[in-house]
Formats: structure tokens, sequence, C-alpha cells
């Protein structure tokens, strides 16, 4: 039997909180980017005074303060390793 992806659900309130659904991973994060991958493919999220408050890996929810500038969707759904041996291949 195959496992249903998780719904992912994205809500931004007043462009200073946003909580997430469906994220399977947190790719990285600091003050002015954090990038997760969710079961729609790797988000990136950029502002200022960026902060993790929340996130559970079990239920796949996570909840993100600071100043909101942009997110955007991109259609890789699983993480790449940024490495020195992944570019050497390429």
């Amino acid at each position: 039997m195959t496992d249903k992806p998780k719904p992912h659900n994205f809500i931004l309130e007043n462009r200073s909180k946003l909580i997430l659904s469906g994220v399977h991973e947190v790719g990285s994060f600091n003050e002015t980017e954090i990038v997760a991958y969710t079961t729609q493919g790797e988000l990136r999220i950029k502002g200022k005074e960026l902060q993790v408050v929340a996130v559970s890996v079990e239920s796949g929810d996570m909840e993100i303060t600071g100043k909101i500038y942009s997110s955007a969707y991109t259609d890789n759904t699983e993480r790449v390793p940024n490495n020195f041996i992944t570019k050497l291949f390429k």
C-alpha cells in the first residue's frame, strides 16, 4: 500500500507569520532565507529577522515569524546535497 503524501498548506498572516504543513525537511535557514522541502516542492522564503518558531517532523508542520518578503516554489520535492562531489559529477 502506497502512503499518500501529506497535504501541504501555506498560511501567511500579515506577512509576519507563516504556518506550513506538509514539510518533510528543512534544508537551511538563517535570518534572511529559509529553505523547506514540502510535498509540493522546494519552498524558499526570503525576508528579514526570520525565525523558525516551531517544526514537527512527525506532523510536518512548521511555523516561521519575521518580515516575509517573498516565497517561491520549485518542482524539487527531494533535497539534493549541495557539495563539491555533487557539483563535480554534474
